[in-house]
């Protein structure tokens, strides 16, 4: 089921006033949430839209006449000159010329391409248009047999490098601040795929939280121990495969959370667990966005 979101946290996310966000959706249907017994309810897909008409609003568009047009169309409109965007061949060669390089098993390549992609884009676009289709279409080249798992490392190796580069450049302010979440960051026993982790940690990088990176394939007890060493508000958990083994190391980590520690589940098998069975702070993430909005709230927490 969709992770729903109450206005409060909405605002809280997006910036926008409770005031302006309850004027936008009844004189201009903005957003159409859903009502239920605890008022409004706003999906992740309602969230962007909202964060994207703020945009737009601030580069000097009325809400009266962009709030009709389809997502297609704010998207569309929100990358009209002015905005940065690579040119449109560049744009289809993006992912290509990265996995060119990883079939030659020449990282250095495929090192200095993933720096220029990041280097030109914005960092959330960067990870949206960039390391999420890499990510996908690596792992799905993995299952086929098509490449292996020394080209999968290579790949995870220079994205290792690029989150070391963004928690240099995000956090150099937020390192020693007082109030900022700090959130770990693994997969549990058995689970080697981390692109997922890796993602989330960069995302995470430029949303103002403080990064533990642990890594993949970890005990769940020493998941926990860290957790409660760094006094960490969240364990954000990558899920590629479900199976037994891996419902009994969730189960056991959720059983030894700190007390005023979260449980983020998300990744391709996530929603195969019984999240509803490991209690009040397990959260599931069915996607990225969802994961922002987990930050932006937790970000806002007292």
């Amino acid at each position: 089921m969709e992770t729903r979101y109450p206005i409060r946290a909405v605002a809280k996310i997006t910036g926008i006033s409770l005031d302006t966000l309850r004027a936008w959706e009844r004189r201009y249907k903005a957003v159409v949430p859903e009502r239920s017994n605890r008022g409004r309810q706003y999906g992740t897909a309602d969230i962007e839209r909202l964060r994207v008409l703020s945009q737009l609003v601030q580069k000097g568009h009325a809400i009266g006449g962009i709030a009709s047009l389809t997502d297609a169309e704010l998207g569309s409109l929100l990358l009209e000159p002015g905005n940065r965007r690579l040119p449109k061949a560049t744009e289809i060669d993006l992912v290509s010329r990265v996995l060119t390089a990883i079939d030659a098993f020449d990282a250095s390549t495929a090192g200095d391409e993933l720096n220029r992609l990041a280097a030109t884009l914005a960092p959330r676009e960067f990870v949206y248009k960039v390391v999420v289709p890499l990510m996908r279409t690596v792992g799905e080249r993995w299952h086929a047999g098509e490449i292996s798992i020394a080209q999968e490392h290579l790949v995870t190796q220079a994205l290792r490098n690029l989150l070391g580069s963004m928690i240099r450049l995000f956090q150099s302010t937020t390192a020693n601040a007082n109030g900022v979440p700090k959130v770990i960051f693994a997969t549990p026993s058995g689970e080697s795929h981390e692109f997922g982790i890796l993602s989330s940690a960069m995302l995470a990088a430029m949303g103002g939280i403080r990064l533990v990176y642990l890594g993949p394939d970890l005990p769940a007890h020493e998941i926990a121990e860290a957790a409660k060493r760094v006094s960490a508000r969240a364990i954000v958990l990558g899920i590629t495969v479900a199976n037994e083994t891996t419902e009994a190391e969730v189960r056991e980590l959720a059983h030894h959370l700190p007390e005023h520690a979260q449980l983020w589940i998300g990744g391709a098998s996530s929603a195969d667990l019984n999240v509803s069975s490991l209690g009040p702070q397990a959260v599931l993430l069915p996607d990225l966005q969802a994961f922002e909005n987990q930050c932006q709230m937790l970000r806002h927490e007292p």
